[in-house]
């Protein structure tokens, strides 16, 4: 995505938090300072300072004139907690609260970017403060700030207003965290958040218009070799090392990461099938066929990568994958027959891959009795129990339990994810026990800190929300 939209700006994380030149994205080597007038975003100059004004005048215009807004201040301020809190359920009513407070105040609607700078705004991991709050306080006191939220020295994306706070976040923020798999704490995943980031600008030219690395191994299997117990390592660093040339002493953590966020999709799907099916006659069948519902632009701008099904199933002849979403944005060639490794086509193996511009159970219904079972159906991230999503989910899950369609559903974290196993209880599911709700063992390795709270991460196909038939 661009780094512009509608002339206003957007920032990469480490910008949106500060950590980075809000014009030129350099966090080492420079002199950071804080704008004057919002007081949110740094510079490492006069010169990209100048540079930036006009777009970034809009935004500080709007943040410095709710500052200073004396019900901005009563509200928001009233709204803290007496004590430290733990409890992310909590925590996040109260953040959600005062987005509210802040956006309704503006007595605007807000663009895109003004709303990413809000729901970004560093805070307080246990009472929620942000440095304006801090400063809002202070004036309501008749006094002048004398602190500002410190960050975490070791991750540099978590902060606590005060010393008493951070010891009172300790566990939170060091502990294993319950959102992510392999044990990793929040300050941990930050640190590699960081990492990533800084991998993704340094070697922008792997990647495609939507920061994505669409990779796949060229080894095609002997034969199909189950994924329980195994990890990314276990399967694709030997390979990913040999692809891009990185000797055994080089790290490959942040490549076979970026790899990792577009293979979850296809490595999902392959570990659906084995728990869907008692033995592995699935991975012998001439066609196998995958339906990925509510797709959108992730899975048409990486469609190379389902080619890994068929190098993990070598038995298999023709893959057969329809994406199906309202949201689907159809490529040209619209559809048919992709091509294939050259390992492939000299087997005389084939996917094909179609389009459908709708909702599942209208095209079910549209095929009537053209329609034949798929294999599994899928829906990636697919936020059936969220307001922005989960309207459209009702209908088509009714109709895959009727027809008792193998289908499989994955979830960013694990609140998406228990309220979408929820929706499918709710509707009559009976949930694979090995599907979900859990962290999934092929979700990507990347992530983000999840929007709207100080804890907890967005990850790419993160959780298994649930599978049923």
């Amino acid at each position: 995505m661009d780094n512009t939209i509608k002339g206003i700006e957007r920032g990469s994380l480490p910008v949106l938090v500060g950590l980075a030149c809000h014009n030129c994205y350099k966090e080492t080597d420079v002199q950071l300072s804080r704008c004057g007038g919002c007081r949110r975003v740094s510079y490492c100059g006069t010169e990209c300072r100048n540079a930036k004004w006009e777009a970034h005048k809009p935004m500080c215009k709007a943040l410095k004139s709710l500052e200073k807004k004396s019900i901005a201040a009563e509200m928001l301020v009233s709204s803290l907690p007496e004590q430290p809190i733990t409890n992310l359920a909590e925590i996040r009513e109260l953040i959600d609260g005062q987005l509210s407070i802040c956006l309704s105040l503006l007595q605007r609607p807000v663009t895109i970017v003004e709303h990413t700078w809000f729901t970004h705004e560093p805070r307080c991991i246990v009472c929620t403060r942000t440095d304006m709050v801090i400063r809002m306080e202070a004036a309501m006191n008749g006094t002048t700030a004398d602190r500002r939220l410190t960050p975490c020295p070791q991750c540099m994306l978590s902060f606590c207003c005060s010393p008493a706070h951070w010891e009172a976040a300790r566990e939170l923020h060091q502990g294993p965290s319950e959102d992510l798999r392999d044990g990793l704490s929040q300050c941990e995943k930050n640190r590699l958040i960081r990492g990533q980031i800084a991998f993704d600008t340094t070697r922008a030219s792997l990647l495609d218009r939507y920061r994505q690395l669409i990779w796949i191994s060229r080894r095609v299997k002997s034969g199909w070799v189950s994924l329980d117990g195994l990890s990314w390592q276990d399967e694709f660093d030997g390979e990913i090392r040999k692809s891009f040339g990185i000797p055994a002493t080089s790290p490959s953590t942040f490549l076979l990461a970026a790899a990792s966020d577009t293979l979850s999709m296809p490595m999902t799907i392959l570990y659906g099938l084995s728990k869907f099916n008692n033995d592995d006659g699935w991975t012998r069948k001439h066609a196998l066929t995958v339906h990925i519902l509510g797709a959108n632009f992730k899975e048409v701008s990486c469609s190379r990568v389902f080619e890994e099904i068929l190098h993990r199933t070598p038995q298999v002849k023709t893959l057969k994958l329809v994406m199906c979403g309202p949201e689907v944005e159809v490529p040209t060639p619209k559809s048919g027959d992709q091509a294939v490794c050259s390992n492939c086509a000299v087997l005389g193996r084939s996917y094909v891959l179609d389009y459908v511009v709708d909702t599942y159970h209208d095209f079910v219904k549209q095929q009537a009795e053209k329609f034949e079972d798929p294999d599994l159906c899928v829906a990636f991230n697919a936020g059936a129990s969220t307001q922005v999503t989960g309207y459209t989910w009702a209908t088509t899950i009714k109709l895959l339990l009727k027809r008792k369609l193998p289908t499989l559903l994955t979830a960013y974290n694990r609140e998406e994810a228990k309220g979408d196993a929820s929706v499918l209880r709710a509707a009559g599911a009976v949930l694979h026990p090995a599907l979900g709700p859990a962290t999934n063992p092929w979700g990507s390795m990347k992530g983000a800190p999840t929007t709207h709270s100080t804890y907890g991460f967005h990850v790419e196909n993160g959780w298994l929300a649930g599978g049923f038939k």
